[in-house]
């Protein structure tokens, strides 16, 4: 009987402290459950490998519009990426369609269909510049932050935008009418200077502020309890520079950057390499000591030029960290940019370098999850 119960409290105590090194809480302390499994398990898929993403995957792709069941990266190979990023840019207007001119209709549709089969969905939000009712391109202004902040001229307008943005997340759900647990990977790139709410366009405290402000109302006020919230800088050069607008660890779940190779000489492919390497290594150095998930929130090189960008430029650099994923940006339908795509399709001369990529053991496809 002692010999019994001894090993009964050795089980109880190893599944303990099993229990107690796997569990990870999301920053909303009032997530559904199936958002804090969803959170346990990115960090167990990243001890598997990193999961392939795709911007707009099965929206449209090069060439193509709007087929259901497509997808270039499917039609190369056979299997979806495991992460989908989509885009939410004019939710904000109350408009049907994306500033991508897709329906949000079809984005919820396919957002379900990929959860179904176990596949994971990231959302960034491009909204327009609601002082100038222009593009979030629009960064002529420093002054857009400060107006929409609480006791700003346009706080209470800008309010009606993020309750459009909630109602969006809100109608996320599954056949059972189960919230699907999704990533919201707002105000990215926020270190460059090309959106208005970038360090250009506002100070560190003002972007501060915008990020609570945003989680709390979305949580507090509207009920979304169905997101991890990721922060995603562009290219930094240092940790400092990468937390100056860190809002704290009880508002981020993951944490990521963007980068692009831009420029076809050599010396553009090793300022990428050295750019890409020192950014991972932040994201990782922070991530292990803020216990949060390290990601590449988006990256790539336009067009492919390089047919050994995926297996002698970027494997070699993220097989060497942990890292929950890497998406790369979208396949561009629109007549008008035909070389805007980031990842090969059926015949580009980068497919062979893709297929060989993806079949890396350490990379997750949608059938590896």
């Amino acid at each position: 009987m002692k010999n019994i119960c001894l090993i009964g409290m050795i089980m109880l105590v190893c599944f303990s402290c099993k229990t107690t090194q796997k569990e990870r809480i999301p920053v909303d302390s009032q997530a559904t459950q199936e958002t804090v499994a969803l959170y346990n398990r990115l960090f167990g898929l990243m001890e598997k490998g990193i999961m392939v993403g795709h911007q707009d995957d099965p929206l449209y792709g090069h060439g193509w519009y709007g087929e259901d069941g497509r997808s270039d990266v499917k039609s190369m190979t056979g299997d979806y990426p495991a992460m989908f990023g989509f885009e939410l840019g004019h939710i904000e207007l109350g408009a049907e369609y994306s500033l991508d001119s897709v329906y949000f209709r079809q984005i919820k549709k396919y957002v379900r269909e990929h959860h179904a089969r176990g596949g994971i969905s990231s959302f960034s939000w491009h909204a327009d510049n609601i002082a100038t009712g222009n593009s979030t391109w629009d960064c002529a202004q420093d002054t857009v932050v400060r107006s929409i902040l609480p006791g700003g001229s346009l706080h209470s307008d800008y309010l009606m935008w993020l309750d459009r943005l909630g109602d969006f997340f809100l109608d996320l759900k599954d056949d059972n009418g189960t919230y699907i647990p999704v990533i919201f990977r707002m105000y990215h790139e926020h270190t460059g200077d090309w959106f208005w709410w970038s360090s250009k366009q506002s100070t560190p405290d003002e972007y501060k502020q915008l990020w609570v402000m945003t989680s709390d109302y979305l949580r507090n006020t509207k009920g979304v309890h169905n997101l991890l919230y990721a922060y995603s800088s562009s290219n930094v050069q240092s940790k400092e520079h990468y937390l100056e607008r860190y809002p704290g660890d009880e508002y981020v779940d993951i944490l990521g950057f963007d980068h692009y190779l831009k420029g076809r000489s050599e010396e553009n492919v090793d300022q990428y390499k050295i750019d890409f390497e020192r950014n991972i290594q932040i994201v990782t150095d922070c991530a292990s000591q803020s216990g949060k998930l390290p990601i590449v929130g988006e990256t790539g090189e336009e067009s492919i030029w390089d047919t050994s960008y995926f297996t002698s430029i970027v494997y070699p650099i993220i097989s060497k960290y942990k890292l929950g994923w890497i998406l790369f940006w979208r396949n561009a339908w629109e007549p008008d940019k035909p070389n805007h795509y980031y990842l090969p399709f059926p015949g580009h001369p980068s497919e062979a370098d893709f297929k060989k990529f993806i079949e890396k053991p350490l990379m997750l496809m949608n059938s590896d999850i």
